[in-house]
């Protein structure tokens, strides 16, 4: 159960974590570097600041088992704060954790209807983002699906298009070609019932923010984590920029078309190049181990032994 002295207003929130997790946290009420954390953490009687401290006391716990001696909330000279100052066999690195709720709405549970399976078929090496109505009819998804053929067979990476009725010119669906992959067909994944959502954007402000608060002349480390899997797609994509197909270089072997990345990346160019390292996790309570993904930036390099410890700590994309 959750310890006694969270507030009344915050047990909803507190029942949502696990009696195993509640059991580590309750350690650190006497040390003397995450006693502030855990405090924190049985302070908040809203959802947002509750997930906020909830991701920092996850990724504490994730050191901790990995045997790092750390130290929460470290200023800079320039008077900002690094949540984490982490230390193991002599290599260090500053760690800035950052989180977006990205709940998915149920209906994107379910499994891609059989006449959009159609699309499928199409020889396109594309992964396409399809959503439609929760309401829609069986005649408007025959409709649906003849107009994402036309829209498919034509567009590129980065595209998208709105379906409308013929008559009502109500809204009934729409697509978005994600990226390519390599495979030779169309890949259909499903998206939002109420339309798509830029977490891409709100992520890259959040990395920018988090870049204002490192910690100069050290290896500092974005880590990110967010409430939804399919988020990692989006990450890499806010970190690296979204996919496009470039025309100002040559195809890879074997391929008719050059893909690369757009310009709206974190990384871009050489932009944000004390930024070396980052990664995403996902936010839950359902498993005991942290699941990271971490990317290490092409043609840039910072501390060799705090990038070896990194690089053991989260898993490489």
């Amino acid at each position: 159960m959750p310890p006694e002295d969270i507030p009344a207003t915050t047990d909803d929130l507190a029942e949502s974590v696990p009696d195993w997790l509640w059991h580590d946290f309750e350690s650190w009420r006497g040390d003397r570097q995450l006693h502030a954390l855990y405090k924190r953490l049985v302070a908040h009687d809203d959802l947002r600041s509750f997930r906020n401290t909830l991701a920092e006391a996850m990724v504490a716990r994730h050191l901790l088992l990995h045997h790092c001696e750390i130290r929460f909330e470290v200023e800079t000279p320039a008077g900002r704060e690094c949540d984490f100052e982490v230390t193991r066999d002599g290599a260090q690195f500053y760690l800035h954790v950052k989180h977006l709720i990205t709940e998915r709405p149920a209906v994107e549970r379910i499994s891609v209807p059989s006449r959009l399976r159609m699309l499928e078929r199409i020889e396109r090496p594309y992964i396409v983002n399809v959503r439609w109505h929760p309401s829609i009819t069986d005649e408007q998804m025959l409709y649906l699906v003849r107009e994402a053929e036309q829209f498919i067979t034509h567009a590129r990476v980065g595209e998208e298009a709105m379906v409308r009725h013929p008559k009502t010119e109500a809204e009934i669906g729409s697509l978005r070609i994600l990226a390519p992959w390599e495979g030779t067909h169309v890949s259909l994944v499903i998206g939002l019932p109420s339309g798509y959502v830029d977490h891409a954007s709100r992520m890259r402000r959040l990395l920018s923010r988090a870049y204002q608060q490192f910690m100069p002349r050290a290896e500092n480390l974005i880590l990110m984590g967010t409430t939804h899997p399919n988020d990692l797609r989006t990450f890499e994509s806010a970190l690296l920029g979204a996919h496009i197909e470039r025309w100002d270089r040559f195809p890879a072997r074997g391929k008719r078309i050059a893909y690369g990345r757009d310009e709206d990346g974190f990384w871009h160019d050489r932009r944000h190049d004390q930024s070396h390292l980052a990664g995403w996790f996902l936010l839950t309570t359902a498993e005991k181990q942290l699941q990271s993904t971490l990317w290490e930036r092409e043609n840039m390099s910072g501390d060799p032994d705090a990038s070896a410890l990194i690089a053991s700590l989260f898993r490489a994309a």
